[in-house]
C-alpha cells in the first residue's frame, strides 16, 4: 500500500515555512475528533468547536527542540515527522472509507422499497408498469449519482473517477454500480420495458451494491487496524 506524497508547504505570517517529511511544521494546531462538550468552549487549555476538540500543539517548536537536544544527524526528529505523516495518511484513508460506507449504505437503504415491489410483482405473476416502478427507482438513481460524484473526489482510497470519450476509469464500486443502474434505467423506459429483464437487472444491481458494501466495510476495518498498530508501535506503553 503506497503512501501518497504530500509535499505542500505553507508560509507563516513571517514569510517562513518549515516542512519536513511532507508535514507543515508551521502549523500550531492539530484537530482530533472528540465528544461534544459544548460550542467554542475551552477545556484544559484546548478549544472545543462544536463536536471537535482543537489541541494546541506547536509542532515546529517540538521539532526544533528535539533537533537542539539531540546529537547532529540523529534520526529521531525525522522519524517523528514520518510517524505523524503516517497518522495523517491513515486518518485520511479512514475518513474516505467511512464516506464510501455511508454512500453505499444510502444506496442499499433506498433500494429496498424498489426491490421489494419488484419481488411482490414477480410473486403475484404481475408485470407492473414502467411509470410506477420508475418513481420508486428514482431515489436509488439519485443516490448512485451522489456515489459517482464522491468517486470523482477521492484521493486516498483509489484513483478518482474520470470519463473520457465515453469510457470510464476509476474505482470499481463506482463504475459497476453506475453501469448496473444504467441497465435498470434503460429497462424502465416505456419502449424497453421488460419485467423479466428488469427483475434480473434489479438483483444484479443489488448484488453489486451488497458486494461493494462488504468490501468497503472490510477496508474500513483494515485501515482502522493499521492505524491501531501504528499507534502501538509509536507509543507502546509510553507514560509521560
Amino acid at each position: 500500500m503506497g503512501n501518497p506524497a504530500d509535499t505542500a508547504s505553507t508560509s507563516n505570517a513571517n514569510g517562513g515555512a518549515a516542512v519536513s517529511g511532507g508535514i507543515n511544521l508551521t502549523s500550531d494546531q492539530a484537530s482530533i475528533g472528540g465528544d461534544v462538550v459544548g460550542r467554542d468552549q475551552v477545556v484544559g487549555g484546548d478549544e472545543v468547536h462544536g463536536d471537535k476538540i482543537v489541541v494546541q500543539l506547536d509542532l515546529a517548536k517540538v521539532w526544533e527542540t528535539l533537533k537542539q537536544a539531540l546529537p547532529e544527524n540523529d534520526p529521531l526528529p525525522d522519524r517523528l515527522v514520518g510517524a505523524l505523516q503516517n497518522f495523517k495518511l491513515y486518518h485520511s484513508r479512514l475518513w474516505e472509507f467511512k464516506e464510501l460506507h455511508n454512500a453505499l449504505n444510502d444506496v442499499v437503504f433506498v433500494l429496498d422499497q424498489f426491490s421489494r415491489e419488484v419481488e411482490r410483482l414477480d410473486a403475484a405473476g404481475q408485470t407492473g408498469n414502467a411509470r410506477t416502478l420508475g418513481r420508486l427507482w428514482r431515489p436509488v438513481d439519485q443516490k448512485v449519482d451522489l456515489l459517482v460524484e464522491f468517486a470523482r473526489t477521492i484521493q486516498h482510497i483509489g484513483t478518482p473517477l474520470v470519463e473520457s470519450n465515453g469510457s470510464w476509469q476509476g474505482p470499481p464500486w463506482a463504475i459497476e454500480l453506475r453501469m448496473a443502474a444504467q441497465r435498470v434505467n434503460d429497462l424502465l423506459t416505456s419502449a424497453n420495458y421488460d419485467f423479466a429483464a428488469l427483475y434480473d437487472a434489479t438483483y444484479a444491481f443489488s448484488d453489486a451494491a451488497e458486494k461493494h458494501m462488504y468490501l468497503a466495510d472490510k477496508q474500513l476495518r483494515d485501515t482502522a487496524g493499521e492505524l491501531f498498530n501504528q499507534s502501538n508501535q509509536l507509543l507502546g506503553e509510553f507514560k509521560p
